[in-house]
């Protein structure tokens, strides 16, 4: 059986918890958040949308100051929603099939590493343009490498190598080499 209370001082069973419905007025320390109705409640593992001030919620009361939002009911400002579980590390989503899709832009952020894998399938990437900024090394190790390109330009400041057991060079028109000295052979 049900309760609701709405701003007032719940009598409790030892055996189901009181719903009220409650705004959050403050955003306390720690995962706290001070309710309209003076009461101070947490965020309940299983309500993964963090919420924001201002956010309509409820509220299950298990225990005397034992409040936990357990849903978010509206949003007055629906800009912006931050998914976490209180208390976890790590989150994992497993399903056969995964897509994010965003209509603007994409964002992928991380102060330490990130990993794409496909192991045993394709990587696609299709952009109309595509930046790559590498700070330290980067190291491309592949089977087979096989580009198209309108125009190539490669600009090295210190050493450029290029090694295989066979080398082909080949030009419609025309092959230039400039250098102080050439050595072949």
């Amino acid at each position: 059986m049900m309760h609701a209370a709405k701003h007032s001082s719940p009598s409790f069973s030892p055996l189901e918890p009181m719903w009220a419905e409650a705004t959050i007025a403050v955003e306390l320390a720690n995962g706290n958040y001070l309710l309209d109705d003076g009461r101070v409640a947490r965020q309940a593992a299983s309500c993964v949308v963090t919420p924001a001030l201002g956010d309509r919620v409820l509220v299950a009361a298990c225990r005397p100051n034992d409040n936990y939002i357990v849903h978010l009911l509206t949003r007055q400002q629906c800009e912006e929603a931050s998914l976490g579980v209180p208390g976890a590390r790590r989150v994992t989503i497993c399903q056969p099939e995964l897509v994010l899709g965003a209509s603007e832009r994409l964002a992928l952020h991380s102060l330490r590493d990130v990993e794409v894998t496909a192991a045993s399938g394709t990587l696609s990437l299709t952009a109309r343009n595509l930046f790559s900024t590498v700070a330290e090394s980067m190291v491309e190790n592949v089977r087979h490498y096989v580009g198209s390109i309108e125009q190539y330009l490669l600009d090295v400041k210190s050493m450029l190598r290029m090694h295989g057991k066979q080398a082909s060079i080949t030009a419609e028109n025309d092959i230039k080499v400039d250098a102080e000295r050439i050595s072949m052979g």
